[in-house]
């Protein structure tokens, strides 16, 4: 018995940990001696929605983490950085299976990976796709910087403005604009799973 036991608990994944964005975007206002009135307005979202977002009420969309980093004149990467910190020329960071800290948007199930070092100028994500439909969106999402995703598992449909949706099964890779309103939805009894990688440098 003792060794079924051992085994369940070798093969059982870590539990990834949350990172807290409701409080990490309450305190950064509050460092900054900022109402939410006063952030509503330099980052374009309404009074109400950053309340319910710092209260834990409501799931920020990427876009909407972008626009509240816009507000706060910060790097995404700022916000979603937490422990220490690596600043050196010389680096290298790991991020073992099932271990990063996740992002959950209304959209997306994020893991971020590798994100210790300060000097890095990419997000690179675990993606787990949860949107089912186009009409899962209020619009297209947009923001600075540019994006490649590649298929782990699944497949996927991906909008993007100006061009017909392409549909990417395992093994496709898809780069773009992030400035081009775009929106990605499973298509298969599974969500699909992607590797995404964000290119922020544009942001403070």
């Amino acid at each position: 018995m003792w060794k079924s036991d051992l085994q369940n608990s070798l093969i059982k994944p870590p539990q990834s940990k949350k990172i807290p964005l409701a409080e990490t975007i309450k305190g950064i206002r509050q460092s900054r001696s900022l109402t939410l009135a006063k952030l509503a307005e330099q980052s374009g979202l309404s009074t109400s929605t950053l309340s319910r977002i710092e209260s834990g009420q409501l799931s920020p969309t990427f876009d909407t983490m972008q626009k509240i980093c816009e507000g706060l004149e910060i790097s995404i990467q700022t916000l979603l950085q937490s422990g220490p910190v690596k600043t050196l020329a010389g680096w290298r960071s790991l991020t073992r299976y099932g271990e990063g800290k996740v992002i959950e948007t209304p959209h997306y199930r994020l893991e971020l990976l590798c994100d210790d070092v300060s000097s890095k100028q990419t997000l690179v994500f675990r993606a787990t796709i949860l949107a089912r439909d186009l009409s899962d969106f209020e619009t297209l999402q947009s923001h600075s910087g540019q994006e490649q995703i590649v298929v782990q598992s699944g497949t996927l449909r991906i909008f993007t403005e100006h061009y017909t949706p392409v549909d990417l099964h395992s093994g496709d890779s898809f780069a773009f604009d992030s400035a081009m309103g775009h929106a990605l939805v499973s298509l298969g009894d599974k969500p699909a799973e992607v590797l995404w990688i964000s290119d922020l440098q544009t942001g403070h």
